[in-house]
């Protein structure tokens, strides 16, 4: 059987080089290792790929990490001070991509912007800057504590009876933490699933669609020594198996059916 591909977005940002302004993908190869780890291939999708052929080459997409949405994409009338990394492309890629993708089902796992770019796609708001907004939340940039990345810093409490919850297998689990955004208004349709104990949301979910399962930490920071967090890149590329075969199947239906007259 071949492995299913799992397409993921990869962070665009403008390099200085000794020819000068030179835009890049960049992507934290812990993304690819998880994905292959769980017998998934991994094709990195460059933003100028038209979503509609994007999506045609893989059977489930991963959005991964890195600067934050433009504000104004989910109308917000100013932007923080602490904002950074805002690419046009890459939001205007992505948003495209979650659409076409749940139009045609096909199974999706957000991790960190990725849940907040969910977010932003179905029509939901977010937290510009967590201390601003929850003056007694935690140090969701668990770096400034000294905490390393592929380490666990807080816990959070997932929702029993979710697909987040069937996947993980626990009503709640520590997490790694490196984001200063977050969920503020859910986009219509979405579930909150996992909260962390000062009420920042940590995981969200579409239960219309098979399967689209956002996350606010980093499991790909986490897998090789916390096994639990392999669980989701398994269950993504388990779906996404499940997607190709379906597929398959029904395009050989209609070949076999042949041109109707």
């Amino acid at each position: 059987m071949e492995k299913p591909v799992i397409g993921i977005t990869p962070e665009v940002s403008v390099a200085t080089t000794h020819v000068g302004p030179t835009e890049r993908l960049q992507l934290n190869l812990d993304y690819t290792a998880a994905v292959s780890a769980a017998g998934g291939l991994p094709l990195v999708l460059p933003p100028d790929l038209e979503p509609p052929h994007a999506l045609a080459a893989i059977d489930g997409l991963l959005l991964t990490g890195g600067g934050d949405i433009d504000p104004a994409r989910y109308g917000a009338p100013t932007v923080h001070p602490e904002t950074y990394g805002v690419s046009s492309t890459r939001d205007s890629f992505e948003i495209a991509l979650i659409q076409h993708a749940i139009a045609l089902d096909l199974p999706i796992l957000a991790i960190c912007r990725g849940l907040q770019v969910l977010n932003v796609a179905l029509g939901g708001t977010l937290i510009q800057h967590i201390p601003d907004a929850i003056p007694q939340a935690l140090n969701h940039r668990q770096h400034e504590l000294g905490i390393p990345v592929d380490q666990p810093a807080h816990p959070i409490r997932v929702v029993p009876d979710t697909l987040l919850a069937r996947i993980l297998g626990t009503p709640s689990l520590m997490v790694n933490s490196y984001h200063h955004q977050a969920i503020d208004c859910p986009a219509p349709g979405l579930v909150i699933t996992a909260y962390a104990p000062d009420g920042v949301i940590e995981a969200a979910e579409l239960p219309s669609a098979t399967f689209v399962v956002a996350v606010q930490w980093h499991p790909e920071r986490l897998f090789r020594s916390h096994p639990t967090h392999h669980a989701l890149f398994t269950a993504l590329v388990q779906a996404a198996q499940r997607s190709r075969t379906h597929r398959h199947a029904a395009l050989a239906r209609t070949e076999k059916a042949g041109p109707r007259s």
